[in-house]
């Protein structure tokens, strides 16, 4: 049905499942980039991030999918993925959920203003292998204030995933599992101290 997708990571929403202003321009961004191209669609990625201390009422995904539906996209070009609660989540979570059961292989992913090119690109190459096209598209807006962050998390991520060969799923779900505090409720959050 879709021979590509446009995946939108999570930006931020509040207690209230109010996106934040960075989710609302990554929605439009999103939105841009479907015009005269029926053949895409739209991924809407996050629950809320596992540093969050409050639960909304609403997944983050949900709540972009809501926005872009009231700006006149159809809703059957919207897809959501719901489990993530950081970037690998986002990832991860996306191919497994979605673009292997949609067949889809060529995506372009938007970021947020705090999420570094560099890092997610290194995210994406390892999560999806070499069976998916993809391209990175940055916002309008970047936040310089969080660059020695996503350097910090970059470094954490290659300590995590250089051994793992790109693609492969299990290996990357059973180090989610083993030592991400978003994905083991046993972890605490001072275990990692950047977010992937």
């Amino acid at each position: 049905m879709y021979n590509d997708a446009i995946v939108i990571l999570g930006c931020g929403i509040d207690a209230q499942g109010m996106l934040s202003r960075d989710a609302v321009n990554a929605v439009d961004l999103g939105i841009k980039f479907l015009e005269n191209t029926p053949n895409t669609c739209l991924i809407m990625t996050g629950n809320v991030s596992y540093k969050a201390t409050f639960k909304p009422s609403i997944s983050e995904a949900q709540a972009m999918k809501d926005y872009a539906v009231a700006a006149g996209v159809s809703g059957s070009r919207i897809f959501v993925e719901t489990e993530s609660k950081d970037s690998l989540g986002n990832l991860f979570f996306t191919k497994q959920n979605l673009l292997i059961p949609l067949n889809i292989h060529k995506i372009r992913i938007i970021c947020g203003p705090n999420q570094s090119t560099k890092r997610i690109e290194y995210l994406a190459t390892k999560v999806l292998g070499d069976r998916y096209d993809f391209r990175i598209i940055e916002p309008t807006v970047k936040r310089t204030e969080n660059k020695d962050r996503e350097s910090r998390s970059l470094e954490l991520a290659k300590r995590w995933l250089d051994d793992i060969q790109s693609g492969d799923m299990n290996s990357i779900y059973t180090l989610m599992r083993s030592k991400h505090p978003a994905y083991n409720s046993s972890l605490s959050l001072e275990s990692v101290k950047e977010l992937l």
